[in-house]
């Protein structure tokens, strides 16, 4: 399996978990859901990679996040934890979520 797969998997989990009769991120409004969760927690997901990948459960270390980079096509010259390569990462991520149905916000994107 994919490490976005996995991904994908455990925000599936966590939108059923939080909206009954949920069954894909397209039948949620995701970034609201994903405040909900994140409500209170610290975590600043909207703008973090790191912070994104607890509020969902997922691996946030920085051998798994250079494995999604390298999975999302991120530029592989962008030093490893650093602070662009984050920002990469974080802005593939959120649109492969969205073409895979999530509603993220376009000013989330770029």
């Amino acid at each position: 399996m994919s490490i976005f797969t996995d991904i994908f998997n455990k925000i599936l989990e966590k939108i059923k978990g939080l909206v009954p009769g949920a069954n894909s991120v397209s039948d949620v409004n995701l970034t609201a859901e994903l405040d909900k969760l994140a409500k209170g927690s610290g975590l600043e997901w909207k703008t973090s990679v790191v912070d994104f990948l607890k509020l969902i459960g997922a691996n946030s270390s920085s051998e798994n996040r250079d494995a999604l980079a390298k999975e999302l096509g991120v530029d592989p010259s962008l030093k490893s934890g650093s602070a662009e390569k984050n920002e990469a990462l974080r802005k593939s991520l959120f649109k492969k979520i969205a073409a895979n149905g999530g509603s993220i916000p376009a000013s989330l994107l770029d």
